[in-house]
């Protein structure tokens, strides 16, 4: 903030005159973070062999004046637990930032390599997840991989002390609109009786090109699903976006598994040409995906979604909302997630040490979940949040036990229910109860929710 002051004829100009108490500032920032297409794809255990587009890091910086915190988010499919405590690490140290005000997470982008792993300790006797060596070997001694583990903590650095060196006065805002014509719940419902099952009855699969994600057949019902695309907009004073958040569940697979290049997905396009229609950077925050994917794949799809959803977006920045700006809270919980019989068997342990982590800013709230979870933990906690304007992501600080559905989702069957999600039916309402417990603790902090809430 500059000033001015006018003495007996001359002007003075005082630099970084004190801001109102209370007054949050907001940083962005991207660097990238493609590697050497000569790393190995962990779906065919072969050389990526070209980059369709390019893997970003971004980075967001929100301070207070007495607390300030940073968002990290990756083009990859997860964040490793011992990634997330080496990003903490590397970005508090650069930014004098605490680690745990640092939040990690990942897009879940399939056509890319997952997150690397610097120590085992934290999964059992599991050290990289079994999807990620389950055609190869660890990567962590190949040099292209190695140079490129170097590469995304320097890069996440890089960026985090962009957005900071960029952090200026911000307003907050949000705007929300329908998705649903571009998602659609991969597990659908099958009916528990009465139906004869006639030869050809079933519909196309969706490895088929007469697929359709709108019919349902065999007398199954629709999975739940949150059409839910929201915006989350830091704009300075001069009404200019300085960050662009924008959140929907759904799965970044239609590049993956046809095309064996290196690429963002649709997210990747789709924060580029939001970013370019409104200004500032575009940051997209993956929800709880676990059971929700695009309607179709391939390169047509996503360019046909990114655009959609950039056009979209514009309408809903015209009609966003402003927020009241309060004191930013940050807080985290850990929590023993139990695991199945297999999963006790893979990993050699009871349980895996998982984090929720929430970020408040006035009605605004940001949880984060590890793992994959299904989209019913997203609406459930949003349901329950004293923040009217609560936000959930998945794919946060860690892999806890991969996918997880509500109590019952077991049984339901399926790969997600399976080897793919190696906590028991506990895991959800323990997530569940952990996000709600630190949001409604950060509710009865002095100054933070003006309005009372039934706990």
């Amino acid at each position: 903030m500059k000033i001015r002051i006018f003495f007996a004829g001359l002007f003075l100009t005082v630099l970084d005159a004190a801001e109102p108490p209370g007054t949050l500032r907001a940083g962005a920032a991207h660097a990238d973070i493609t590697p050497d297409p000569a790393v190995l794809n962990w779906v065919t255990g072969k050389p990526y062999g070209s980059v369709h587009d390019p893997l970003s890091v971004h980075a967001l910086v929100l301070d207070d004046g007495a607390t300030k915190g940073v968002l990290i988010r990756w083009d990859l499919v997860d964040v490793s637990e011992s990634a997330r405590d080496e990003v903490r690490r590397a970005v508090g140290a650069a930014l004098a930032i605490p680690p745990e005000n640092i939040l990690v997470h990942a897009s879940h982008n399939h056509s890319a390599p997952w997150s690397p792993v610097w120590r085992a300790g934290f999964r059992g006797q599991e050290r990289d997840t079994w999807w990620a060596v389950r055609y190869m070997p660890a990567q962590n001694d190949f040099p292209p991989f190695a140079a490129w583990m170097s590469r995304l903590l320097a890069a996440s650095v890089e960026a985090a002390r962009d957005a900071a060196a960029s952090a200026r006065p911000a307003t907050l805002a949000v705007g929300r609109i329908a998705l649903g014509e571009y998602l659609h719940n991969r597990r659908p419902r099958a009916p528990a009786w009465g139906v004869v099952v006639a030869k050809g009855g079933a519909a196309p699969p969706p490895s088929s090109p007469d697929w359709n994600p709108e019919l349902l057949s065999l007398g199954a019902s629709f999975g739940p699903l949150d059409r839910t695309f929201s915006l989350v907009s830091f704009r300075a004073a001069d009404g200019r976006p300085v960050a662009s958040l924008f959140h929907v569940a759904c799965h970044a697979v239609s590049i993956y598994p046809s095309n064996p290049a290196l690429s963002a997905d649709w997210p990747g396009p789709t924060a580029q040409k939001i970013s370019a229609a409104l200004g500032g950077e575009a940051l997209f925050l993956q929800g709880c995906a676990g059971d929700i994917n695009p309607w179709r794949r391939g390169t047509a799809a996503v360019a046909e979604m990114s655009d959609g959803i950039a056009k979209k977006t514009e309408l809903v920045a015209r009609f966003s909302t402003q927020l009241a700006v309060g004191p930013l809270h940050i807080a985290r919980a850990a929590i023993a997630l139990p695991l199945t019989p297999a999963g006790k068997q893979r990993l050699g342990a009871e349980s895996v040490d998982a984090e929720i982590q929430i970020i408040v800013c006035g009605p605004l709230a940001l949880v984060a979940l590890p793992g994959e979870p299904m989209t019913e933990l997203g609406t459930t906690i949003r349901a329950a949040s004293p923040f009217p304007q609560t936000i959930v992501l998945g794919y946060s600080n860690g892999n806890g036990v991969h996918y997880v559905g509500l109590p019952g989702e077991k049984a339901r069957g399926g790969y997600e229910a399976g080897v793919a999600g190696a906590g028991t039916d506990a895991c959800a309402q323990l997530m569940i109860d952990t996000a709600v417990r630190l949001l409604r603790e950060a509710a009865a902090l002095p100054g933070m929710v003006p309005v009372r809430f039934q706990p």
